[in-house]
């Protein structure tokens, strides 16, 4: 049976709510709400089984309540009073004349706070008389809900207080009003939680300020429960989506590491598949005849259907069939957090959650119709921790400084530390390193600490290291500010402290540190360890921008590229792409020579070249590929085949599977243009479902919205400012 019950009713505005002789027997009966602990173990009595019977005749879907499960597994005085009385709830409303909000707010068992246990919004205050009042004059419909756990889930997930209902109710306020289809200012609504023994649960009641407004489909029903049943077994729910998959529990691995690998497969090497070649074609033949718009609603059924034998084909790959089968065990888990029913499985190209893919399929026709050759997104690595050069510590110092003791005992330390002498000796260099440091030299503790804290050159030794990076922060270098701050950010090797980690970092960038103001940057405007702040992130990245550091540069180049966080500017854009290229950045020159190729406000096909040259020339493959098909087509230089297949050849031994994709088509004598349309589509169909699966998984706790990521990801553009 499913772990959350919820029951959805609604009262209209003329039921006529009078007691009559069925609603007195109950309410009457001996026994019904108070049952002697001792008795409670003892079989069922003759006039509860009739009075049950009776219920279940009158009441029949009352058979779907976790109390009548427990009735029928032990047919006991206590599980037939709990049934009795969960019945009598849900069916309050045509058993007594009192508003459901006066009865569930006062009855036994509900939770106050304060003077009864109704409960609203954040913020609001429930007077219970003027509530009780206003549905009494309410002329609209009133919805009800009951939610309802069983014992030993409320305590394990904390759900065994008024409070946690409460605040589970106030984050659901956007899911009611969604689903009710009440907009969130007219919309209404109270609660109240009933603890009882076996199954604590919270009677909710919805109604819209408009009368007339509203109404809940089953589809808005479901929607609820899962909404309800995601928040409130959150906890468990993580543990599902890492469980092993049945078809992966020999691999002793989690379900992301199965996804890791199955994307993995599908990423390297070549998608050999003739069929779907020449599937891409007919559609591009067809589409070519077709008037009108290229998007799918629009078409005919019987092109339709080609587009749907396009999914199909590319779903019958195992790997995607393996992905797919792994969302759809995901789901289901889920699903049976609040319903036996589980929907039927239908196929890759009938299913509306991935219809985004028909259109993808489309657009791959219609590349080959306009014989365009899209750029493939490189996939970027995360980028090294930046690492200040020794130099750049090193003060410009006076002829009198040089003079002086502990300098001259720095200059010995990196003699010794000088790998390319016959004289490299890194025990020596620390010990005159130490005799400097101990004469006040700030630029050798910090040295020092940055030597023992990494193990560069000696054995690691954090400790030591802290106290000399400690020694440097206090004399206000800002090397070892930056430093000490990263460390207490990333909290390896050391517990993290995020106050510590921002104050050094602060202080650091405040001192014209790059580093720093790109590190405390970009960690503000992440808001994964740090509080989120944009405007100051973003002010610390153009800062360390403007001073010439590389990362900061291509960042803010990107951030300008996508529109995400800054309004789009292309012309920003390439600009701070360029100027990391010329650092040798291979990301940044790869985006830069994408920016100088296809985009019409800043194309300049022999910038285009110089920047993927410069990437292809600091190890990127996907511009080494893009190199290798501006020479083979030869759309916009002269076409050289021998220096196309160079370039080609060594972005596939560098892992490029559109490389080798193409490679393979080429000595195929098959057409480049379908075949790589079959890879790509084969990458989006993955990384839809992947996406799909990374939504369900982090349900609430993603960190942006999950419509809005699928635009970004889908689109590939956004509008306007987006905070986080």
């Amino acid at each position: 049976m499913a772990r959350l019950v919820t029951k959805f009713k609604y009262l209209k505005p003329d039921d006529k709510l009078s007691p009559g002789g069925y609603a007195k027997y109950i309410a009457t009966r001996e026994g019904v709400e108070k049952t002697d602990e001792s008795l409670k173990l003892k079989p069922a009595t003759v006039n509860q089984k009739q009075l049950i019977a009776k219920m279940l005749r009158d009441f029949p879907d009352s058979k779907n309540s976790l109390e009548y499960d427990d009735y029928l597994q032990n047919k006991t005085v206590g599980t037939a009073s709990e049934f009795i009385i969960r019945t009598v709830e849900e069916n309050a409303s045509q058993m007594n004349s009192k508003t459901y909000a006066d009865y569930i707010a006062t009855r036994p068992r509900a939770e106050r706070f304060g003077s009864h246990g109704l409960f609203t919004d954040d913020g609001v205050n429930v007077n219970l008389s003027a509530v009780s009042e206003e549905l009494n004059l309410h002329e609209g419909n009133v919805w009800t809900a009951i939610i309802s756990l069983r014992r030993e889930d409320a305590e394990r997930l904390g759900f065994n207080t008024g409070e946690r209902w409460r605040d589970m109710l106030r984050s659901q306020t956007e899911a009611l009003s969604t689903n009710l289809n009440i907009p969130m200012q007219n919309l209404k609504w109270f609660a109240a939680f009933h603890n009882e023994s076996h199954h604590p649960h919270v009677h909710l009641i919805a109604y819209s300020t408009t009368e007339g407004q509203g109404y809940l489909s089953p589809k808005g029903v479901n929607a609820l429960r899962s909404s309800f049943a995601k928040d409130i077994f959150a906890q468990d729910l993580i543990s599902v989506y890492e469980k092993q998959t049945k078809h992966r529990d020999a691999l002793r691995t989690n379900s992301r590491e199965v996804i890791a690998k199955i994307i993995s497969k599908i990423n390297n090497g070549v998608y050999d598949n003739p069929k779907l070649e020449e599937m891409l074609l007919y559609l591009a033949d067809r589409l070519s005849k077709t008037s009108g718009k290229k998007v799918y609603g629009y078409l005919k059924a019987d092109v339709k259907e080609i587009i749907n034998s396009i999914v199909d084909e590319l779903a019958a790959d195992e790997r995607i069939a393996s992905l797919y089968e792994l969302w759809y065990e995901k789901r289901e888990e889920v699903i049976r957090t609040y319903t036996d029913e589980l929907p039927e499985r239908v196929p890759l190209s009938q299913n509306k959650e991935f219809k985004s893919i028909k259109n993808a399929v489309i657009q791959e026709a219609m590349n080959i119709i306009a014989d365009r050759t899209p750029i493939e997104d490189a996939e970027e690595q995360p980028a090294p921790d930046p690492e200040p050069q020794v130099e750049e510590a090193e003060p410009v110092l006076t002829t009198k400084e040089k003079t002086s003791l502990m300098w001259k005992y720095y200059s010995r330390a990196k003699e010794y530390l000088d790998k390319d002498d016959a004289f490299y000796d890194p025990n020596t260099a620390v010990e005159f390193l130490i005799e400097s440091a101990k004469l006040g030299c700030g630029v050798v503790k910090y040295r020092l600490g940055k030597m023992f804290l990494r193990g560069d050159e000696v054995a690691k030794n954090v400790d030591y290291a802290l106290r000399w990076l400690e020694e440097s922060v206090s004399e206000k270098n800002e090397y070892a500010e930056y430093l000490l701050g990263k460390t207490y950010l990333k909290g390896e090797d050391v517990e993290q402290d995020l106050s510590r980690a921002e104050d050094l970092l602060r202080k650091s960038s405040d001192q014209g540190n790059r580093y720093a103001a790109y590190t405390l940057g970009k960690a503000l405007l992440d808001g994964d360890a740090l509080l989120q702040d944009i405007p100051e992130g973003l002010r610390l990245i153009t800062e360390s921008a403007d001073k010439g550091f590389a990362p900061a540069q291509y960042l803010l180049g990107k951030l300008y590229y996508k529109g995400e966080v800054l309004l789009q500017d292309t012309e920003k854009a390439i600009d701070y792409f360029e100027r990391a290229a010329e650092q040798k950045n291979p990301y940044a020159a790869y985006l830069a020579g994408k920016l100088r190729l296809t985009d019409e406000s800043v194309k300049d096909i022999r910038k285009a070249i110089r920047n993927f040259e410069i990437a292809a020339e600091n190890g990127n493959d996907y511009a080494e590929y893009q190199l290798g098909k501006i020479y083979l087509y030869g759309k916009d230089v002269d076409r050289d085949y021998e220096k196309a297949i160079a370039y080609l050849t060594a972005s596939a031994e560098h892992g490029n599977q559109y490389a080798a994709q193409l490679l393979h088509s080429i000595k195929s004598n098959r057409n480049w243009s379908a075949a790589l349309g079959s890879l790509r589509l084969l990458g989006q169909i993955s990384r839809a479902i992947q996406h799909r699966l990374e939504d369900e998984r982090k349900g609430k706790m993603g960190a942006i919205d999950r419509k809005l990521k699928r635009i970004i990801d889908e689109k590939k553009q956004a509008h306007g400012l987006k905070q986080g």
